[in-house]
């Protein structure tokens, strides 16, 4: 699940080309600034650290929750905690208030997922089943989402990948990250040629309609 009810909108990514030493997402709850808990855990900090010599001051009020694999989820820049060391957590649980507390500009939630040893850092957007993309997401949304200038196609809330969708009577193809496909691809050993059309403000890769000799009807 995700870490807010509603939209959950993130503006930064984890190790993208615009920011390649961000380790976490960070994201702003559009309907709910309630930080829910995405796993069933521990909490094992929730804490604000104000030395200024301990880099950790720049997550502000932050809280730790280890899932059962032992990895390590970090909520931080909290306006408020809601949960003490020691408890025991669900998904949907509160564990916070979103905020712009510690090292931040704007208030919004770095969710963090680092390996038990503390260091290894994984992709938080595969944990929580969405993009690694600039984008706005939804719990259980089906439909397309732009992201990162590109469109991709969701359902039952997550992304289509490497597969052919016929969606309101129109050929889509989405590619191994997801991404709507467009201009020249080959695709199973043979070539289609999609073209962007503009409805409602949006550009689909709708797939073009040929006659028997290649040319477009």
């Amino acid at each position: 699940m995700l870490i807010f009810r509603g939209r959950n909108r993130v503006t930064s990514g984890y190790r993208l080309p615009d920011r390649p030493g961000h380790n976490g997402l960070d994201i702003v709850g559009d309907d709910s600034h309630d930080v829910l808990c995405p796993v069933s855990g521990t909490v094992k900090s929730s804490t604000i650290i104000t030395d200024k010599s301990n880099s950790t001051w720049e997550w502000g009020n932050y809280v730790r929750v280890d899932d059962g694999e032992g990895n390590r989820l970090f909520f931080c820049h909290l306006d408020s905690r809601a949960v003490s060391v020691g408890q025991k957590v669900n998904p949907g649980d509160k564990l916070g208030v979103m905020g712009n507390t510690g090292y931040s500009f704007g208030a919004h939630t770095h969710f963090e997922v680092r390996k038990s040893d503390g260091k290894t850092t994984l992709d938080p957007a595969a944990y929580l089943g969405i993009l690694n993309a600039k984008g706005t997401y939804s719990e259980g949304k089906s439909g397309w989402v732009q992201a990162n200038k590109s469109w991709y196609y969701y359902e039952d809330g997550a992304p289509v990948m490497a597969s052919w969708r016929q969606i309101d009577g129109k050929w889509y193809y989405l590619g191994p990250d997801g991404r709507m496909v467009d201009d020249l691809q080959e695709i199973g050993g043979r070539e289609y040629f999609f073209f962007t059309k503009s409805e409602g403000g949006r550009l689909h890769g709708e797939m073009a309609k040929t006659d028997e000799t290649g040319a477009l009807v």
